[in-house]
């Protein structure tokens, strides 16, 4: 199938060579050397739903200068190659991973504030422009009754989704998977994001409780200085009321969405978000409330 694929970009752009990149990308994706600008092209699956999701996504966020240009999308056999820019920078979980918490809080305060200026800025008014809407409102009234979740962490999470807020009217767009890992970093002013298959419209506090979760679970000794950091550069820009309650509803309802696409996967991946799905609910995010400014 790469040579296929190979083959099909060759014809499009001449004499080219595919490298295979890691650090902020998805597994299949490759820089396409040789193009003027480099392009990277991302290989999904067609029965992928995600793939065109983020291409719409992207299609939207065009001109904002913190996402990848879409330059075009060719299907090949069962396969779809998505073509958009190639950004520089350094992959962000990898400032953590080397424990510099100086520029850790730099990244941190970067991604505040591009979160509350350029995404959250743009509001819902009715038309989706082809990217999924939250459903937050479809969990609450479901059963949740997924097998390999335990009962008692299925009616948990019931009593802390019934108190989700669902206002539509406060929906933006949002990235679905925000943080860290999924951002290029070049400095405070010159981040980029990346893989937004997760994106759509939804309540703002979906990506900042994102965040908040995903620190607290990798970098939990460091957690509360690099969310304060994120948290008060985002609500200088765009105040926000902030409460522990919510934060913990907007973690378990994306918990959820994780469980359900794994109900297929294998037992281990199955047992590995449940662990994540019971921490969840016993993490205390009061004491991120009370870092704000």
């Amino acid at each position: 199938m790469m040579e296929e694929i190979a083959e099909k970009l060759k014809e499009i752009f001449g004499d080219i060579n595919l490298v295979r990149l890691t650090g902020g990308y998805t597994n299949l994706t490759f820089l396409v050397e040789g193009t003027n600008p480099l392009l990277v092209a991302k290989v999904v699956h067609l029965s992928n739903e995600d793939t065109m999701n983020e291409v719409n996504c992207l299609n939207f966020l065009q001109g904002t200068g913190v996402t990848p240009i879409i330059h075009d999308v060719v299907d090949i056999s069962s396969m779809r190659i998505v073509l958009m820019d190639y950004k520089n920078g350094i992959h962000g979980q990898s400032i953590l991973d080397s424990e510099d918490w100086e520029r850790g809080t730099i990244l941190y305060k970067g991604i505040g504030k591009l979160l509350a200026l350029q995404i959250h800025t743009n509001d819902f008014n009715g038309n989706d422009k082809g990217i999924r809407k939250s459903n937050i409102a479809m969990l609450k009234d479901a059963d949740l009754d997924l097998d390999y979740v335990p009962v008692e962490l299925t009616k948990q999470s019931k009593e802390i989704l019934c108190r989700a807020e669902l206002n539509e009217e406060q929906w933006v767009l949002t990235h679905g998977d925000y943080g860290s890992h999924n951002v290029l970093f070049e400095t405070e002013h010159n981040v980029n994001i990346l893989d937004w298959e997760w994106a759509e419209w939804g309540n703002p506090l979906n990506d900042i409780a994102w965040v908040c979760w995903f620190t607290k679970l990798h970098y939990s000794e460091k957690a509360l200085l690099l969310i304060t950091a994120f948290i008060n550069e985002y609500i200088s820009h765009y105040p926000l009321v902030i409460s522990s309650e919510q934060l913990k509803a907007c973690c378990v309802y994306k918990v959820w969405n994780i469980l359900i696409r794994v109900s297929n996967a294998p037992v281990e991946v199955q047992n590995e978000w449940v662990r994540r799905l019971e921490w969840t609910i016993k993490t205390d995010f009061s004491d991120v409330c009370q870092t704000i400014a």
